[in-house]
């Protein structure tokens, strides 16, 4: 009898306990839930009591900024307590971290058991019954592509996946859950780590897709976030083309299947790279009532120039063109955005247009960031990098414009009614319940019934940038 056969028999005398911590982004958030399902599916279960009554501890990783491998070998030494008095904890690493890193980061932190990298998370339960086996690490990086031949161009992706009902990784269930459709990305924008750490694009059948979402819906998710890098990309691959058909493809397609289901009442997605967002996709927004009136649309940059070195495929020109395809569609649509400052080369002049930007299109709300070097980047080897000094004086100043916009934007909504989506009850202020409108706008109101799930009309009091605070109507 082989070690694996061993392992499987002793474990099935009870469950064992997991325990998952997730760093970064949305995709990581649902990378975490497929591997619980994953592990679900093999003999474990949540750990209700934290690290320390695990036998697993699941680190995954984010690798967006600099310093994220330094956060993580920080967390593994505090592991290594644990691991110490508990000789059979595993300990594995997964996310991008795990990718970038790879056996290095092992060579570091010897304590690590299993690494694995955004590409291989399906061979997890393989994987962890290899370190038992044989009590070595062992490293799974890469990505895989499409088995396709001349014969599959255009065909839907054939799924054999056993493992689509998906757990929450918080135990309970949410009201708002994330699906992955596509993986990867292929426009190496010249700041990203993204194409390196979670390789080229691939997509996800359309049915999987569907089934996945269906069983969320059906186990209390009201709203649901298609992600991928680059969503407007979904399919393509799939098709054999690069270019979006003037349809809108596969995407427009799926969001609209997607909305058809029973339950369902709200429908978002992110990320949309400006360069390939199409026409038919702003339609949708007017002609779907589940698709929500908000839209995160990434511009990184108001200065043509900027973009240009940023390899962002689009200019400020045709991002104020979608732009406007969106507002002529649906004209309270709130837009939201990504901006970085300090980026390479970056004059006074060109850092201005990107205050102009804002002032043009009143985003929403955005989220800016100080330009970050990133090992293996494009851009970490350019010259004209800013000082730190520089790009904290620029992100403060581009804050406080966004500040005085969103002021303006919470003051038109103060004794407006909106329907809210109610998504949790605070943990330190019971009572009180937060939800989103359509707008994507947070509100905040109390109130001592259980609200999660339901969707209400609220009068807006007041608000910050932050949240709006309102009372149940009726």
């Amino acid at each position: 009898m082989t070690g694996i056969q061993i392992d499987t028999i002793t474990a099935a005398s009870r469950k064992r306990k997991v325990h998952i911590e997730t760093w970064g982004c949305q995709m990581n958030i649902a990378d975490s839930e497929r591997m619980l399902a994953l592990l679900e599916a093999n003999n474990y279960e949540l750990s209700r009591d934290g690290a320390e009554t695990a036998d697993l501890i699941l680190l995954n990783t984010c690798h967006i900024r600099e310093k994220a491998r330094h956060k993580v070998l920080s967390r593994l030494g505090a592991l290594n307590e644990l691991k110490a008095k508990n000789p059979d904890l595993r300990i594995a690493v997964a996310g991008c971290v795990a990718q970038a890193d790879g056996k290095k980061l092992i060579e570091q932190a010897p304590q690590i058991d299993v690494l694995i990298g955004p590409g291989k998370i399906d061979e997890l339960p393989g994987l962890l019954r290899e370190n038992m086996a044989t009590g070595q690490s062992v490293v799974a990086t890469g990505f895989d592509r499409h088995a396709r031949d001349e014969n599959d161009v255009g065909r839907e992706a054939v799924s054999d996946d056993p493992v689509l009902h998906i757990p929450s990784v918080s135990g309970k269930p949410e009201v708002t859950r994330f699906v992955n459709i596509i993986q990867g990305c292929n426009n190496f924008c010249t700041f990203c780590v993204v194409p390196f750490t979670r390789g080229r694009e691939i997509s996800r059948a359309k049915d999987e897709i569907l089934r996945e979402v269906e069983y969320m819906v059906r186990n209390g998710a009201r709203e649901i976030t298609l992600l991928g890098q680059n969503v407007n990309s979904y399919g393509l691959d799939l098709m054999g083309r690069d270019d979006v058909p003037e349809d809108g493809g596969p995407f427009v397609d799926l969001l609209s299947s997607v909305a058809q289901l029973k339950g369902l009442e709200r429908l978002r997605f992110t990320t949309s790279n400006p360069h390939d967002f199409t026409r038919p996709l702003a339609r949708l927004f007017a002609s779907q009532p589940k698709m929500g009136r908000h839209i995160h649309l990434p511009v990184q940059s108001g200065s043509n120039t900027v973009l240009d070195r940023m390899r962002r495929k689009v200019t400020v020109e045709q991002y104020l063109e979608r732009i406007n395809w969106l507002r002529e569609e649906v004209p309270a649509i709130a837009i939201s955005t990504d901006l970085i400052v300090g980026f390479p080369g970056e004059t006074e002049e060109e850092f201005e247009d990107t205050l102009r930007l804002m002032s043009a299109v009143r985003f929403a709300f955005i989220f800016a960031f100080k330009y970050s070097s990133r090992r293996g980047t494009a851009a970490a080897r350019f010259a004209g990098q800013i000082s730190e000094s520089v790009k904290v004086e620029r992100l403060n100043r581009l804050n406080a414009i966004q500040d005085v916009i969103t002021a303006e934007m919470v003051a038109n909504e103060v004794g407006r009614t909106k329907d809210v989506l109610f998504i949790y009850e605070s943990r330190k202020y019971p009572g009180i319940w937060v939800g989103r409108t359509k707008e994507y706008r947070s509100v905040r109101v109390n109130s001592s019934a259980n609200l999660l799930g339901m969707t209400l009309p609220v009068r807006l009091t007041s608000g910050n940038k932050v949240a709006m605070l309102g009372e149940l109507v009726n």
